[in-house]
């Protein structure tokens, strides 16, 4: 096992003297098993050379080289897996024989990947100058790190340390970064994670400001659904609080959603990692108005809200993950260079600052800006075929908030802008539109709006007596253990909407 692990990690294999001798043996008999293999293949070959089209055979001085049959045959699973990943039709634009799974080989020497990626870059910027609102807003980033279990006190650090805690009309968004770190744990309390300000550049002196955090769990129930209704979104939650404590965007910091990425280790299959979307927080200045109108909430669950309700912001939601798997399906490592589709956005920052660009929303309309996962639940499968040769080797080491160059798994799904509407913003959008068909080549925002219709169903759970007779049923060797707790629990209708009755 010890030299597996090497010898998957690119290191030299250790043996002792006996191991060679047997490996000496093994090899020995391999390679006359290849001989006879092959001396059958160049038997094969001659008897059908005359009826080879032309007249032409095979010559048994020149066999194929084995390096070529080896690549032929993973070029075969790659395509037979290949069909099984969604290239996105429909959404992503891209020219005739573009293949998601078989993109441009990449360049592997630095100073030339970072020359080609800043010229794709700068095209990127030069197609969307026309686009642009008169006055584009500029967007500076800042990345704090920070652990799982004090991630949210040190998140509020940050905002005073920056003096942006007295200043929320200069925060754009302040969100989880969709990363996982610390890959040798499971739960995130101990493991490093981050966060990111967006906001408008410029020094500020440090602020002593509290900030508020209120939260909503998905698991509670708030809201009043049946099955075949509109499911909820999180912004449709933070946006009923917003409007009945008459929350301005000046005075709010961001809607994050609340997400964890955690760990779980199968036996003999290595370990599995799972995106879980908790809730929303609503982070603001400490309004007395807030407190209540959540109180407020609490009492009157689950409360009655319309299919598309009227909320005082508009909720942008774009679809990183669909340009990521063209342009970035490595989860453990950078964007890819060349580009296969080298019109689109490679980070999910770079699709925030040109949509803000483009509509030209400014900090002080935004209710929060945050790239994050749409589903309760998900695990973090590939992307696409075009980084499998990547698996086998170690992640790259990537620079972190706090300096460390670390290995990080990059789960980022969806951004979400969320902002106080105005007629110039409309007008922006239409931008955006105009700026998608013809540069792009993309319906990013296709998920705006989107509320997925409520499929629940029940299905009583067998008799416990029933479960261990087929547990025991040698005619039944697929059951599995009976089930011990919440054997009729009902299904759960979705985010925020408690269980089917």
């Amino acid at each position: 096992m010890r030299n597996l692990i090497r010898m998957l990690r690119g290191q030299p294999v250790q043996l002792s003297p006996k191991q060679e001798a047997k490996m000496a043996k093994a090899q020995a008999r391999a390679d006359l098993m290849i001989a006879e293999a092959e001396a059958k293949g160049r038997a094969a070959q001659l008897e059908a050379a005359p009826y080879m089209p032309g007249g032409v055979g095979f010559d048994p001085n020149r066999p194929p080289p084995i390096g070529d049959m080896l690549k032929q045959a993973f070029q075969g699973f790659q395509d037979s897996v290949g069909e099984m990943f969604d290239d996105r039709e429909g959404i992503i634009g891209r020219d005739p024989g573009a293949n998601m799974n078989k993109p441009p080989p990449e360049l592997e020497d630095p100073a030339e990947r970072d020359r080609v990626a800043a010229t794709e870059r700068a095209a990127r910027d030069l197609a969307r100058a026309p686009y642009l609102a008169a006055a584009p807003p500029a967007i500076a980033f800042t990345r704090v790190g920070t652990t799982g279990r004090t991630q949210l006190e040190e998140v509020v650090e940050a905002l005073r340390a920056s003096g942006l805690s007295a200043a929320p009309e200069r925060v754009f968004g302040v969100y989880r970064v969709p990363d996982r770190f610390d890959h040798n744990k499971n739960s995130e309390n101990r493991a490093y994670v981050e966060w990111e300000i967006a906001h408008a550049p410029g020094a500020l002196a440090p602020a002593a400001d509290p900030v508020l955090i209120t939260a909503f769990a998905r698991e509670d129930h708030w809201v009043a659904r049946r099955v075949g209704e509109p499911s909820v979104l999180d912004e449709d939650i933070a946006g009923t609080l917003c409007a009945r404590a008459r929350l301005e965007p000046e005075d709010c910091f961001g809607l994050p959603r609340l997400l964890q990425i955690r760990g779980s280790d199968s036996e003999g299959e290595g370990k599995f990692w799972q995106a879980h979307v908790d809730g929303v927080l609503v982070l603001s200045r400490p309004l007395e108005a807030v407190t209540r109108a959540h109180e407020q909430l609490m009492g009157e669950a689950p409360i009655a809200l319309s299919a598309r309700p009227v909320l005082p912001l508009y909720a942008e939601i774009l679809d990183w993950e669909s340009a990521a798997a063209w342009v970035a399906p490595d989860r453990n490592g950078p964007p890819r260079v060349p580009s296969p589709l080298p019109h689109l956005p490679n980070t999910w920052q770079e699709l925030m600052t040109a949509y803000l660009e483009v509509v030209g929303v400014r900090a002080e309309d935004c209710y929060g800006l945050q790239v994050t996962r749409a589903a309760t639940e998900q695990g973090l499968a590939d992307l696409s075929t075009a980084s499998m040769r990547k698996n086998f080797r170690s992640a790259p080491k990537l620079p972190s908030a706090d300096g460390t160059d670390r290995r990080r798994i990059q789960a980022g799904e969806i951004v979400v802008i969320a902002y106080r509407d105005r007629a110039e913003y409309q007008d922006g959008r239409a931008r955006w539109g105009a700026y998608q068909d013809e540069v792009l080549r993309a319906k990013l925002d296709h998920l705006t709006d989107v509320r997925p219709v409520i499929d629940a169903e029940f299905r009583p759970t067998p008799s416990f007596a029933s479960e261990v007779f087929d547990m025991f049923n040698p005619l039944d060797p697929m059951a599995g253990f009976p089930t011990l707790f919440n054997r009729n629990q009902r299904p759960v209708l979705g985010p925020y909407c408690g269980r089917l009755p």
